[in-house]
């Protein structure tokens, strides 16, 4: 046990969500005093089935209630806050953009301001997201230095104003900030079946045809991050702003550090699901040149000491066999 985190008070913002129940384990794990503030706490979830909420303080808010965040930092006495409060679906995004932008910008500054106004904050980890750079048809690993360019989706501009404004707050107000900006996590408990791991696992365990839909034709190549890397990362970069100061401000890739296609990853889930080899359909109009997009994490190396320890295969495997094990209770 980290002797570090026995002292510490963390408050994970949607603590209840698929990426904070699996940060709240790992803190919990470490020794650390946990609360969560979130909007939500399903019954059907990683952290009612891992038997998260019966080992944190829950308290039921909204990060745009500045009030309210004030009074969870000073009742709890928090000295490190975990941000991960968002609404986080592009395609969610695309149909309401206004609420979209509150939670995701307003949300984050309510949230920073209520840190700044709260004595005794030691790090502020924002979870960012690797959409910061829009959208990449180019055979490069995306750096932090780069400015975002056009996205083709409104959740976009909501995360380069949430992630702009965790800098800001560094260099403004001193701060003790980080944002670690990553792409597509999976891992046990992710219940959103329109994302692609759980969509494939659905379909194996139903038994139903094979199939994606026609958001893409399958060529696409992306990074692919395990939930529990991840959140390791994020504890991480809390334990550095604690003892390094010159940190703050920073930006911080945590990801794999390299793509794969749509089609390949969903070959290798059902090669690791039961042997089979079954083959996706994609039904997406065939795109002119694929979409490629994967970090550079040599900075995460550098100045975190962090690099992702999970294999692909082995991350899979492991996403199944939780499946397998509640998959009678999320029928």
């Amino acid at each position: 046990m980290n002797g570090e985190w026995r002292e510490r008070v963390c408050l994970v913002t949607g603590g209840a969500g698929f990426i904070g129940a699996h940060l709240c384990e790992q803190l919990l794990a470490l020794g650390a005093r946990v609360v969560v503030l979130d909007r939500h706490r399903p019954r059907r979830s990683y952290f009612i089935m891992q038997g998260l909420n019966d080992r944190v303080d829950f308290v039921f808010g909204d990060v745009r209630e500045l009030q309210a965040v004030r009074w969870v930092l000073e009742q709890h006495a928090v000295d490190t806050i975990f941000h991960l409060a968002a609404q986080p679906l592009i395609p969610l995004g695309n149909v309401i953009p206004l609420e979209t932008l509150s939670v995701n910008a307003l949300g984050t500054y309510t949230v920073l301001e209520a840190a700044r106004q709260t004595a005794g904050i030691e790090a502020f980890v924002y979870a960012s997201s690797g959409a910061y750079y829009g959208d990449s048809l180019n055979d490069a690993a995306l750096v932090e230095e780069q400015s975002p360019t056009a996205a083709a989706n409104v959740y976009a501009p909501s995360i380069i104003a949430a992630d702009t404004a965790v800098r800001a707050y560094a260099r403004t107000f001193k701060l003790p900030t980080l944002a670690c900006r990553f792409l597509n996590v999976y891992g046990a408990g992710d219940l959103n079946f329109s994302r692609l791991v759980p969509r494939a696992v659905r379909n194996l365990m139903l038994e139903s045809p094979y199939h994606f839909g026609a958001r893409d034709d399958g060529r696409s190549k992306l990074e692919f991050v395990n939930v529990r890397d991840l959140a390791r990362g994020l504890v991480r970069a809390a334990e550095v702003l604690h003892t390094r100061p010159c940190t703050r401000g920073e930006a911080i890739n945590l990801g794999s550090g390299y793509p794969v296609s749509l089609q390949t990853l969903t070959r290798l889930l059902s090669r690791s699901y039961d042997g089979q080899e079954r083959e996706p359909c994609f039904c997406g109009e065939p795109a002119a040149q694929p979409l490629i997009r994967y970090l550079d994490i040599r900075k995460a190396e550098r100045l975190l000491a962090w690099r992702p320890e999970i294999e692909l295969q082995e991350g899979l495997m492991e996403t199944l066999a939780w499946y397998r094990r509640f998959w009678p209770q999320l029928r």
